[in-house]
């Protein structure tokens, strides 16, 4: 258990909390200890990492001081004060971290989500009450019971990678980062307090390289060290690629014991033992090459089983059982990675780079010299990808487009994502450019990654570069500074440079798990099949039943990617069935 677990019972119409719903909540939250007890709002927490407050305002979570790797243990009444008049928005403004905040004043009670926090805070409203809870178990144990949503578990499938409010269970919705609620006697209202677009403003922009790359550099190292603290010993997922390697770095520097573990795959597109190698002699840390099988993997167990949504993938059941293992066996307390590297250090080969530098200097030295480097990268010719940006600059909303993964959606299930609105990170403010708008878009990915966390996974793990200062930092950051000849990601590798070899930082290969997952696809395509065609999704009308049995019926090893888009089918189907059989 990860110890930042809770439980809040908040009156939501003109009365107190009826007894009855309270001494349900007390038995559901058993395991965790009374904080605040009042005639409208209760709470429970665990004893680890929590502020309180005069019995009125609760912190649960790290909370880090905004220039320093601090962690706060205690507010003034003055901070206090500053926090419950801005409703939560002075909390976002100085401070950063994994919390969820509870303050309590004369319109009601708000509660506060850190941006990019990976504390979970899913609530569900039972008539005039409203419970809110770090993890769906709890709610649970308070005796609420959720069907799946079929529309929102297909919209689900559609935008993979999106999260809003909207859960895939009736009845539950989850508070994103950088977002508060409200409730009070006129109900529940939700309101956006951080979003990306305030970084990605043209004003904003750092337009020295160099400086940009200070700003990087300092914001990873301030992330990394701050939330490695309290802890003896890591255990860093260390593939031998630059994001894992840039983490590998700070590390370095704050003293832990850390210990690399390489998982090698049985694909060579998987082996990455000679580069992990090379950024383990560069950083001191102690390296563990482990194997990890196709046969390993469950295809009908969910690891996210326990959560409102499938967002576990089981092709990392093998991985995650294996630096598991290795953690408990070496000693360390906290798992790290570089998950969300590409997509904060924005490694995307996108024409809308081009654009930008159309939009702010015509078709000067810089926008020559983007086009050199994305041609290299992408190896298209240079007056293709000249006209390209022009239409992109000059001829297209700044908005990126992601069109709904449907191939193998039902007509019904189509439909229920039609008219959607799109994810507010995808919805630039007109005077974004549009390569910056594409980075933006880039960080829902990397979003559902951090706050996708489960709460009672039995050890705790990071991705620290998805963290408040550091995407604030990217982001400020012009789109064409991040590409340079013959390399994306470019003001990370330059800001790194001084701490790893230059082998790591120039860099252009990059591992891959598809080889990975199409060997499991090919390992259980019988098992798959009857897993689909027989199962849940079919049973709500989600997946085309015809369609899919053909992809399936197909001999052969695969051919092209649709691969991939059935077993994001398998991962909701294991989570579904795991949520019916209410596991």
């Amino acid at each position: 258990m990860t110890g930042r677990r809770f439980l809040a019972l908040l009156a939501a119409g003109t009365g107190p909390l009826p007894s009855g719903r309270i001494e349900r909540a007390r038995k559901a939250a058993a395991s965790v200890a009374p904080l605040i007890e009042g005639d409208r709002f209760m709470l429970w927490s665990d004893h680890r990492h929590r502020i309180v407050q005069a019995g009125s305002h609760a912190m649960i979570g790290e909370l880090y001081d905004r220039d320093s790797t601090r962690q706060e243990s205690a507010l003034d009444d003055a901070a206090w004060t500053a926090i419950t008049r801005s409703r939560g928005a002075k909390l976002i403004e100085r401070y950063w971290g994994g919390y969820v905040a509870f303050t309590s004043g004369g319109k009601g009670v708000t509660i506060v989500r850190a941006p990019m926090g990976d504390l979970g805070c899913y609530h569900a409203r039972d008539g005039d009450v409203v419970l809110v809870a770090s993890d769906l178990a709890l709610l649970s144990d308070f005796g609420c019971r959720f069907a799946i949503d079929p529309g929102a578990l297909a919209r689900h499938i559609a935008y993979l990678e999106w999260r809003r409010s909207e859960t895939c269970l009736d009845g539950v919705e989850e508070l994103r980062g950088g977002d508060r609620l409200l409730v009070s006697a006129n109900g529940v209202e939700r309101e956006t307090l951080w979003s990306p677009w305030a970084f990605a403003a043209r004003d904003r922009m750092i337009d020295d390289a160099g400086e940009a790359a200070d700003a990087v550099r300092n914001a990873v190292h301030l992330a990394v060290r701050a939330r490695i603290a309290g802890h003896d010993r890591a255990l860093l997922l260390l593939s031998g690629g630059l994001d894992s390697a840039i983490v590998a770095a700070s590390l370095k520097m704050t003293g832990v014991d850390v210990i690399g573990l390489n998982l090698v795959g049985d694909d060579a597109a998987s082996d990455e033992r000679r580069y992990a190698e090379i950024v383990a002699r560069a950083t001191g840390a102690e390296l563990l090459t482990r194997t990890f099988d196709a046969d390993r993997i469950d295809v009908r167990r969910s690891g996210a089983a326990h959560m409102p949504y499938p967002v576990h993938r089981c092709f990392t059941q093998a991985q995650d059982a294996v630096a598991a293992e290795t953690a408990e066996r070496c000693g360390a307390d906290i798992l790290v990675d570089g998950g969300g590297g590409d997509n904060v250090f924005f490694a995307s080969r996108t024409v809308s780079i081009l654009a930008d530098c159309l939009a702010t200097g015509g078709f000067n030295r810089k926008f020559w010299s983007a086009v050199k480097s994305l041609g290299d990268l992408g190896q298209t010719g240079t007056w293709t990808l000249a006209w390209r940006a022009a239409h992109r600059a000059w001829l297209r909303s700044p908005a990126p487009r992601q069109p709904p993964a449907s191939v193998f959606l039902s007509d019904a299930a189509k439909a229920s994502f039609t008219d959607a609105v799109a994810h507010p990170w995808f919805l630039p403010p007109a005077s974004v450019l549009p390569g910056r708008a594409s980075h933006v878009a880039l960080l829902a990915p990397a979003q559902n990654l951090v706050e996708a966390i489960n709460a009672q996974a039995p050890q705790r793990a990071i991705s620290p570069l998805v963290s408040q200062p550091v995407v604030e930092a990217c982001l400020r950051v012009p789109s064409w500074h991040w590409l340079a000849p013959g390399q994306d990601r470019a003001t990370a590798r330059r800001a790194f440079t001084p701490d790893l070899p230059e082998e790591i930082i120039a860099r252009r290969s990059k591992g891959t798990p598809t080889g990975f997952v199409a060997a499991i696809f090919d390992r259980q395509r019988h098992a798959i099949r009857d897993m689909l065609l027989g199962g849940c999704l079919a049973d709500l009308g989600i997946i085309d039943k015809g369609k899919l049995a053909k992809a399936l019926s197909t001999p052969g090893p695969v051919r092209d990617l649709r691969f991939v888009r059935i077993m994001e089918l398998v991962d909701a189907e294991a989570w579904a069935e795991a949520r019916i059989q209410g596991l």
